[in-house]
């Protein structure tokens, strides 16, 4: 409400000083030591730990070959022999660690690169648009199209799942990214940082940024469950990680034709998928309820 002065004999009206901004909400980790973050945590860090750790102990490596070809699991060979000779436990291992490592690069970089193009419209109204419509092209392509796609247009490995991922992932943060900057452009502590000339980099930056990290971080963890189905999608039609480098995916497909000599030839790396996937789903879970309590 205005208030009313006297300078000078004068009666003179006063605004209101303009609110202050509103102070930058930190990413809601308190959701991790509830029942469910704790139980996706424990899955998701025990599956890292596997990973790293697991092939360092073991006396095989992934690719060493013997003559006993499809044996069932045994001390020696905790999980059994594929169809060369080669311990699958060994091969579970590095092919968990590859596709760790392909998901920790790719999810990241279109995370950063995919928020930044969704708050880039409070900058440059132009650009902004440019990116939504660079978004909508892309989510019109699902997922295994654009990895088939990209594999064609270079070659099936390692760098192709990345770059299937980073494309199919980046647009899915654009739109959150945006959404969130749509419904903080009308709050008051935006208004006031506004009347307080701070600069729209500045804006975006210290005041919008922090206050749609929760939902990011949240988008994080389900897209982090995302990538291992995509990657397992692509290597289980031969167009992700080639042979003979192991991967859960082309895993599942080659074990497949031995699932009655060697079970767990197919079924451990289709275990390890869910397990992770299920341990990024229930963190994404936890953050989202403590988002919602809020």
């Amino acid at each position: 409400m205005d208030s009313v002065g006297v300078r000078g004999g004068r009666r003179i009206a006063r605004s209101a000083a303009p609110a202050a901004p509103q102070p930058a909400r930190r990413p809601n980790v308190d959701a991790l030591p509830t029942p469910p973050g704790i139980v996706g945590m424990t899955l998701v860090v025990g599956v890292v730990l596997l990973a790293a750790i697991g092939p360092l102990l073991l006396p095989f490596g992934p690719f060493e070959q013997s003559r006993e070809a499809l044996r069932q699991p045994s001390p020696q060979h905790l999980l059994g022999t594929d169809e060369v000779g080669r311990d699958l436990f060994a091969r579970v291992l590095h092919g968990l660690r590859l596709d760790l490592i392909i998901t920790l690069v790719a999810v990241p970089v279109a995370t950063t690169v995919g928020t930044l193009l969704g708050l880039i419209g409070i900058v440059s109204r132009s650009v902004g648009a440019m990116a939504q419509r660079l978004f909508d092209v892309l989510l019109g392509v699902p997922a295994v199209i654009m990895g088939v796609a990209i594999a064609l247009a270079i070659t099936p490995g390692v760098e192709s799942v990345i770059i299937a991922v980073v494309l199919v992932t980046m647009p899915v943060f654009g739109r959150q990214a945006r959404t969130g900057l749509l419904s903080q452009l009308h709050q008051d502590y935006v208004a006031a940082a506004r009347v307080l000339g701070v600069p729209r980099w500045g804006m975006l930056v210290r005041h919008i940024l922090p206050n749609v990290v929760d939902a990011i971080l949240i988008r994080l963890a389900v897209q982090m469950a995302e990538a291992i189905i995509v990657e397992g999608g692509l290597s289980v039609i031969g167009l992700g990680i080639q042979p003979p480098q192991p991967s859960l995916g082309a895993m599942i497909k080659g074990g497949s034709a031995y699932l009655f000599d060697v079970p767990t030839y197919a079924l451990v790396p289709v275990l390890v998928v869910l397990v992770l996937v299920v341990g990024y789903l229930m963190v994404a879970d936890a953050l989202n309820q403590a988002v919602l309590e809020k």
